[in-house]
């Protein structure tokens, strides 16, 4: 991890960082009530170009795209950092790749995204041998092409536009075979690389096996800017930043929303459902009471803030009573006058994300005492799980041997 500011394209990023994940069309469509970047203090958004060009329920966006004859920052409301991701997670599961390589670059430059991800092709963790090999080989058949016609528009490419190759390998074996691949095509200095096929590890348990990958490619590239794909909660984002990524994306600030769960620094997931209460009143008011707790804590000694994410006015917590006011404004109503409050609760999540971020670069910029540095004192602090525990021990071992 570099804690500075970098350039992405033209633009200046404060890392590590967030890049904000989202599907095209989300607002107003799946209940964002409006762009939430600047609201929630956002750096850096993704996109992905699966959705422009084959998700058949939101390529209408290119179409409105080319009629408005803008560009994807305009469309998105967003001034930062845009990073157009390949879609290659659409094709996890697939055998086939069923969009054109050279397509997903032509978007990317014709649209001004700063960044255009290669379109890779990742592997499941229990993928045979055959496999992985056969998906890296697309992989790089694609980053060739990608880097052939990229350097074929020489003097035609708009200033700063990067194209992001990614590296796959479940091992230190496979990473260094991955990387000479990569570095055969693109040069010995990459500028920015992307790490994929974490995700899954990281979901299934395998956060172990997800540190090595993260560490050895900070060994491999200590001056490259690393982005790790699909890190999908705020403390998973802590790690791959401790270990060495300068900037990470994650989409479930919107989903989470969508399936009625909240996120605090230091607090597990929330569901605030009325269907939450209904199946056991007691507990749900014992959840209630302890985040609300938290989020008093997280106010007076960190100060976190929220806001009437409608508005954009602060919401006031000075006592216990208030949070749990503010946890009734999240939460949906039932009953006549029934409301869905997506909105609130994305922009809530997406804002809690951004805030560890933004705590990360200032406990990285703290000094060490007693030999135990600020910043995995911090992150200590954040885990409740003695699972997250024992990895978190793993990964200051990790790190410490590159």
């Amino acid at each position: 991890m570099l804690p500075h500011t970098q350039k992405i394209g033209v633009l200046d990023i404060k890392t590590p960082a967030l890049f904000a994940s989202y599907r095209i069309g989300d607002f107003p469509r799946a209940g964002l009530h409006c762009h939430p970047w600047n609201i929630t203090r956002t750096q850096a958004v993704l996109v992905n170009a699966f959705d422009l060009l084959a998700n058949k329920q939101t390529r209408i966006a290119s179409a409105k795209i080319q009629k408005k004859q803008c560009k994807l920052h305009e469309f998105v409301e967003f001034n930062g950092p845009l990073m157009l991701d390949s879609g290659a997670f659409n094709f996890q599961k697939q055998n086939d790749i069923n969009i054109d390589p050279l397509e997903v670059l032509a978007t990317g430059i014709k649209l001004g995204a700063d960044i255009s991800v290669v379109l890779d092709h990742p592997f499941l963790p229990k993928s045979d041998d055959e496999e992985k090999i056969k998906r890296w080989e697309n992989t790089v058949d694609n980053t060739l092409k990608m880097f052939n016609k990229l350097n074929s528009w020489n003097g035609t490419i708009p200033n700063g536009f990067q194209l992001m190759p990614v590296l796959h390998g479940h091992d230190s074996e496979a990473l260094n075979r991955s990387l000479d691949d990569i570095v055969k095509i693109c040069g010995q200095d990459l500028p920015i690389v992307g790490i994929g096929s974490l995700e899954p590890l990281a979901r299934n348990g395998n956060k172990q096996t997800a540190i090595d990958i993260i560490c050895k490619v900070r060994e491999l590239l200590p001056e490259s800017h690393i982005h790790c794909f699909s890190m999908g909660s705020a403390l998973l984002m802590l790690f791959a930043f401790y270990c060495g990524a300068d900037t990470v994306d994650s989409q479930s600030w919107m989903l989470s929303a969508a399936f009625k769960h909240v996120q605090l620094p230091g607090f597990s997931w929330t569901r605030l459902s009325p269907r939450e209460k209904e199946k056991d009143p007691k507990k749900y008011k014992q959840t209630r009471c302890r985040f609300a707790k938290h989020l008093l804590k997280l106010k007076t000694e960190e100060h976190f803030s929220v806001k009437n994410w409608e508005k954009g006015n602060p919401w006031k917590i000075d006592n216990e009573q208030e949070a749990l006011s503010y946890l009734d404004y999240l939460e949906d109503t039932e009953g006549k006058k029934r409301e869905n409050h997506i909105h609130r609760r994305a922009c809530h999540n997406l804002y809690a994300f951004n805030f560890e971020a933004n705590r990360m670069r200032q406990e990285k910029k703290k000094e060490t005492k007693n030999g135990i540095s600020s910043l995995e004192t911090f992150i200590e602090s954040r885990m409740k799980s003695t699972v997250y525990k024992k990895t978190f021990e793993y990964a200051i071992n990790a790190k410490s041997k590159t």
